[in-house]
């Protein structure tokens, strides 16, 4: 309690000298002026703002006050006025610290990054005294990725013996620079400081607990937390506007209306590549969730920079490159080169969703449905004939319904029928082109023939369906494992074969490709071992 009074007579001597008026007129200035900060501190920023409109009506001219409106106004989610209030504490005192970092923060945030350099430098160079000023220093230079200047705050405070004045958000945020120049040892002993300084500050925890998992599994550095970019009043206006455009008719009016938000609203678009880089695990999640919400052109470009690159987490730039392949950004089916576990791998994009439910509509009356389950469970027994009987009596209640006589073939074929299932299964793909089992057995047939070129539009009109049902996901699968095999690309077919154990390890179809599979690996095994040993033979003879 001592202290905190000694801190608040320090504060009320610090307005008066900057008053220039002790008079009781200037003690009560000073007294509603630290109100002000205690009304900022409790969000009470209604208030805040009709108090300070009071005392500028006393003292136009007085910097603390426009320096904490201006910060009030970007908590509200006013950056525009953030800005102009900021702008107008330089007209005042051109080196004002305060000022000049948040306006390189506000600026920053509205995509303006060279113009926020231009302040950020005025910063760096301002030797304006200032409470806090190594705070405010390396706040904002932290914020626009200045890591080198950060980093030059520590020299400059040993140099002005004032290291003492570095509290634990400074050592963070020297922490944060060291690692991302690489120098993880460096940045943990900063972390550790910061620990030992305020054993509560969550953000030095949560590094330190990241940097003790692999590289490619870590979610470091976590420089800051979703509010410390957005306001929580901008995340209201946010909810509220997704809960309205939750409202419209279908899923493009919905992403319409959310991506208009995010034009109006340029922090969230620079939020994402800073998030998806440097935010906590919360923000790091948030961003993309924005993304996959919004569609909008300039936060899929900067979370494609993310999917390509190598920061972030595997996990996390994988969920990224799937959120990417969704919207059509990478095309689904397309093997791209993710950084994996310290190195370039292929990755096939998938742009559907796997869906373990029944259809929300079915497609059979119930009577019809009946008899399709007591097939189905037939020809898991292999008795076709059994099945092939129930089928026939579906097909007398429902005579056009392609699932039926899809499952008739197969029971046909059992039965060693071939050549009347091949003739119903033939039928199939013509009379029901938007059926997905028919667009499967289009594919077997050309693939059989050798016909290709016939199968590959086939095969990605299917995955550009943006949800698959389980059983679906399966059936493609064994097609993409035929199309590769005949395309002589081995690789392909082991990549799909894994998708397929991993999305769908319970599907009886796998066994028939299990055998398959394992002579595609040992042959390709060979053949690279075979040509590793010409070209070191060759490299001898030269």
């Amino acid at each position: 309690m001592q202290k905190t009074i000694q801190q608040l007579e320090k504060s009320l001597e610090e307005i008066l000298v900057e008053l220039g008026d002790v008079s009781e007129r200037g003690y009560e200035f000073a007294c509603q002026h630290e109100e002000l900060r205690f009304l900022m501190e409790s969000e009470n920023y209604s208030r805040c703002r009709q108090l300070a409109k009071i005392l500028l009506q006393q003292r136009p001219n007085f910097v603390p006050i426009l320096n904490n409106l201006s910060q009030v106004e970007c908590l509200e989610g006013n950056l525009a006025q953030a800005i102009e209030t900021g702008l107008k504490v330089l007209e005042i005192e051109p080196q004002n610290i305060h000022a000049l970092s948040n306006l390189t923060r506000f600026i920053f945030m509205l995509g303006k990054r060279d113009k926020a350099s231009v302040f950020a430098k005025q910063l760096k160079d301002s030797n304006a005294p200032a409470a806090d000023r190594w705070v405010k220093k390396a706040e904002a230079l932290s914020f626009i990725g200045n890591d080198d200047d950060v980093l030059a705050l520590l020299g400059q405070a040993k140099n002005a013996k004032e290291v003492d004045q570095l509290n634990e958000m400074i050592w963070h945020w020297f922490a944060v620079a060291e690692y991302r120049k690489g120098n993880h040892s460096k940045a943990r002993s900063y972390w550790q400081k910061c620990a030992k300084l305020a054993p509560y500050f969550e953000l030095a925890d949560k590094n330190l607990t990241e940097l003790k998992k692999p590289l490619h599994e870590r979610i470091c550095p976590q420089a800051f937390s979703i509010e410390n970019w957005i306001p929580r009043k901008t995340l209201e206006t946010l909810t509220s506007s997704v809960e309205h455009a939750a409202r419209k008719k279908n899923d493009d009016a919905f992403r319409k209306e959310v991506s208009e938000y995010f034009d109006s609203h340029p922090e969230f678009i620079q939020f994402i590549p800073a998030a998806l880089t440097s935010g906590d695990e919360m923000s790091r999640e948030f961003a993309l969730q924005i993304a996959d919400m919004s569609s909008h052109p300039a936060i899929l470009d900067a979370l494609k920079v993310f999917a390509l690159g190598q920061e972030g987490s595997d996990s996390l730039r994988l969920d990224a490159s799937q959120i990417l392949s969704k919207h059509g950004v990478l095309k689904s089916g397309e093997m791209v080169d993710l950084w994996l576990e310290g190195k370039w791998k292929p990755i096939m994009m998938m742009g559907f969703q796997i869906s373990y439910d029944p259809p929300e509509r079915p497609t059979l009356k119930p009577a019809a449905q009946h008899l399709m389950e007591k097939a189905v469970y037939a020809l898991r027994a292999e008795n076709g004939g059994e099945a092939e009987s129930h089928l026939r009596k579906a097909l007398e209640i429902q005579k056009d319904e392609p699932g039926l006589l899809n499952t008739l073939a197969v029971a046909l074929s059992m039965q060693g029928k071939h050549d009347e299932a091949e003739k119903i299964a033939g039928e199939i793909p013509t009379r029901f082109p938007d059926y997905f089992f028919g667009q499967v057995i289009a594919v077997r047939k050309a693939i059989q023939a050798g016909e290709l070129e016939k199968a590959k539009p086939i095969l990605d009109r299917m995955m550009q369906k943006p949800e698959l049902h389980i059983t679906e996901f399966g059936a493609m699968c064994a097609c993409q494992i035929d199309f590769m095999i005949e395309d002589d690309k081995p690789e392909g077919a082991v990549s799909w074969f894994e998708m397929w154990q991993e999305g769908y390890p319970d599907d009886p179809a796998l066994k028939d490709y299990e055998d398959r599979i394992a002579m595609i690996e040992v042959f390709t095994k060979l053949k690279n071992g075979f040509l590793k040993s010409r070209r070191k033979n060759k490299k001898r003879e030269n």
